[in-house]
C-alpha cells in the first residue's frame, strides 16, 4: 500500500505539472486573441492586402480595411481560453498540493472535480458524433441572426462585414450554410449590376463591378459553407478527436483513482495517529521530548 501510495503522489505530481504548463498557455493565448493584434495582424495581412487589391482593381472604388480587428472578432474564444487556462491553474494546484502534503478535502475536491470533466467529456463526445447537428445546429443560429442584421456588403466596415469577407476568401466558402444565409439582410447593399444574390467575395474570381455576374446569378461562386469547413478543420477528424479525449479519459481516471487511493490512506493514518495529524489533513511531526530536569 505504501509503495502504491508514493507512486501515486508521484504521478499525480507529474501530470499535474505538465496541466499546469497547458493551463499556462491557454492563458497567455487567451490574453493573445484579447489584447494581442499586433501579433496576430502578420498572420492575415496578406489575406486582406489581397482582397484590398481585388475589389479596388475591379472598379468597386476604395475599400476601407484599415478597422479590421481580428481580436474583436475572437474575443470570445479569448475569454473562453483565460477560463481555461485558470481553471486548469486552479485543478493542478489542488491536484499537486493534496498528492504531496495529503491534504484530505484537496484530494477529494480534485477527484470530485476530475469525475465531473471526465463525465462531461462522455456526453460530449456522445453528442458530437452521434448527435452532431444538437451543436451545429446551436452555433449556427447565432451566425445566420448577425448576417441578417449587420453584413453589409464587400465595403461593409463593421466588423460583422470585415469577418465574413475575411473568411470566404480565406477558406474558400460562402456564408453559414451557403449564400442564401444572405437573403433579405437588412444593411446588405445588393445593388450592383442587376442586383446581388450572392456577396461577391463569395465569387471565385472577383468580378468587375460593372459586371458582377457571378453574384446576380449566381454562378461560379463557393458553394462549401464556412461553417462546416471550419468544423472539419477543427473537429472533423474523428480518429485525432476521438483518440485524444480517450487518452485524456484514461489519464483522467488514474488521476482518480491515485487520488482515491491517497485519500483513504491520509484518512486511516489520521484515525490510527489523529494526534500527529493537523486539522486540515496533514502530518504533524511530533515534537521532541524534552529532557528530564537533573536530580
Amino acid at each position: 500500500m505504501g509503495c502504491l501510495v508514493g507512486l501515486g503522489r508521484i504521478l499525480i505530481v507529474i501530470i499535474n505539472i505538465i496541466f499546469l504548463i497547458l493551463g499556462l498557455v491557454f492563458f497567455a493565448l487567451g490574453l493573445v486573441c484579447l489584447v494581442g493584434e499586433s501579433m496576430l495582424k502578420p498572420y492575415y495581412q496578406s489575406v486582406l492586402d489581397t482582397l484590398k487589391a481585388q475589389l479596388e482593381s475591379n472598379n468597386f472604388g476604395t475599400i476601407d480595411l484599415s478597422s479590421f480587428n481580428i481580436s474583436a472578432l475572437i474575443g470570445g474564444l479569448g475569454y473562453f481560453f483565460v477560463g481555461l487556462g485558470l481553471f486548469l491553474l486552479i485543478i493542478t494546484i489542488l491536484g499537486c498540493c493534496g498528492a504531496c502534503c495529503k491534504v484530505k478535502y484537496m484530494l477529494i475536491t480534485y477527484a470530485v472535480i476530475v469525475i465531473v470533466i471526465l463525465a462531461g467529456e462522455i456526453v460530449f463526445m456522445g453528442i458530437l458524433y452521434g448527435s452532431p447537428d444538437t451543436i451545429k445546429d446551436e452555433m449556427k443560429g447565432p451566425l445566420k441572426a448577425s448576417i441578417q442584421s449587420d453584413y453589409m456588403g464587400f465595403n461593409g466596415t463593421n466588423i460583422v462585414s470585415l469577418g465574413w469577407n475575411f473568411a470566404h476568401r480565406q477558406f474558400s466558402c460562402c456564408g453559414v450554410d451557403s449564400y442564401n444565409d444572405f437573403t433579405g439582410g437588412v444593411k446588405w447593399n445588393t445593388n450592383y449590376g442587376g442586383g446581388l444574390k450572392a456577396p461577391i467575395t463569395c465569387c471565385i474570381t472577383i468580378p468587375d463591378s460593372g459586371t458582377p455576374t457571378c453574384a446576380e446569378t449566381p454562378s461560379d461562386i463557393y458553394t462549401k459553407g464556412c461553417f462546416d469547413e471550419v468544423y472539419n478543420m477543427l473537429l472533423g477528424n474523428v480518429s485525432l478527436v476521438a483518440g485524444s479525449i480517450a487518452g485524456c479519459g484514461c489519464f483522467q481516471l488514474v488521476l482518480i483513482i491515485f487520488a482515491l487511493i491517497i485519500f483513504c490512506d491520509a484518512r486511516q493514518s489520521s484515525k490510527v495517529n489523529p494526534k500527529q495529524y493537523e486539522r486540515n489533513g496533514t502530518f504533524n511531526n511530533p515534537p521532541p521530548p524534552t529532557p528530564s530536569a537533573p536530580s
